[in-house]
């Protein structure tokens, strides 16, 4: 299941076969070079949420649908796209849980105990845990906002999909190329889903909240639910938890396919469903299977 958070959209169409759009890449800033058809989310994440038989759904205020169909536009140049895949989503990908399979980065996680827990809550350190590449686990979460934050992600839309403002957008990109830590006032923080059944599902950034001092930036994909926290007091806020500022590299753990599915399924509750989902799921239910949101 694919979830847009609210937006409701048309796919990019895609460059005539054999022709390249050419432009200014926006992190190696190189003008008139080729540009590749980028990927929102990664590519591969497409093929964790759909089975032998059926499509994916997408979701949105607006409405519910099934499609294969893939949110990319002609963005970055090979060696930008290279990076983003070398640098974070290459490693992480397989570590993803699968539908009814296992979910290979949670065992890396659990290997070792966690540094503190409160009710079901736990907190893990990765700095320790040579299982976790924690450079290639921030890399990728980075990116993902980085990429929200130069490109609406929507069909002739003009506003990126979350509002950084250029120099907090400018601090991504030197952080993906390698070239500055996050600055003080932005919080990376992770946490990995300890949920029995995790959510089969992914959920692109969105801003999460309005506060006068901190502003909340999110995205989930199947297992891992990725903040980053911008504002002057954004790590002392979070530092228990802040991967990028705290030697420990905390990891949190907990349910969170149940807020995750509660949320879509407030979103969408008063969506139109369109035909081809109506025949979809009545298909599935005589199955004698169950298909909703929420917990």
């Amino acid at each position: 299941m694919v979830n847009d958070h609210g937006q409701s959209y048309g796919m990019q169409g895609n460059p005539a076969e054999g022709k390249m759009k050419k432009g200014t890449c926006p992190m190696c800033l190189i003008s008139d070079t080729d540009l590749r058809e980028s990927h929102f989310m990664p590519a591969a994440l497409y093929g964790l949420m759909r089975t032998d038989e059926y499509e994916p759904v997408r979701f949105s205020g607006e409405a519910i649908y099934p499609t294969s169909k893939q949110t990319k536009h002609p963005l970055f140049c090979g060696w930008c796209e290279q990076l983003l895949n070398r640098e974070g989503e290459s490693w992480i990908m397989p570590l993803l849980p699968t539908l009814g399979g296992p979910f290979p980065l949670r065992e890396r996680l659990t290997k070792q105990s966690p540094i503190s827990q409160t009710g079901s809550l736990k907190l893990y350190s990765t700095a320790t845990n040579p299982e976790i590449d924690v450079p290639k686990l921030m890399h990728f979460g980075a990116g993902i906002f980085y990429k929200a934050a130069v490109h609406s992600w929507v069909k002739d839309g003009t506003k990126p999909r979350i509002e950084l403002g250029r120099d907090d957008t400018e601090a991504l990109r030197l952080n993906l190329l390698g070239r500055g830590d996050l600055p003080k006032h932005m919080a990376l923080c992770i946490t990995v889903d300890s949920a029995t059944v995790v959510w089969q599902s992914f959920v692109e950034p969105y801003r999460a909240e309005n506060h006068e001092e901190l502003a909340r930036y999110v995205f989930y994909v199947p297992g891992i639910f990725t903040q980053l926290i911008v504002g002057e007091s954004a790590q002392e806020v979070a530092k228990t938890s802040c991967i990028n500022a705290n030697d420990l590299r905390p990891v949190l753990f907990e349910n969170v396919s149940i807020s995750m599915r509660n949320t879509a399924r407030e979103m969408a509750a008063n969506a139109r469903k369109t035909k081809k989902l109506d025949a979809t799921t009545q298909e599935i239910e005589k199955r004698g299977l169950s298909v909703r949101l929420g917990d």
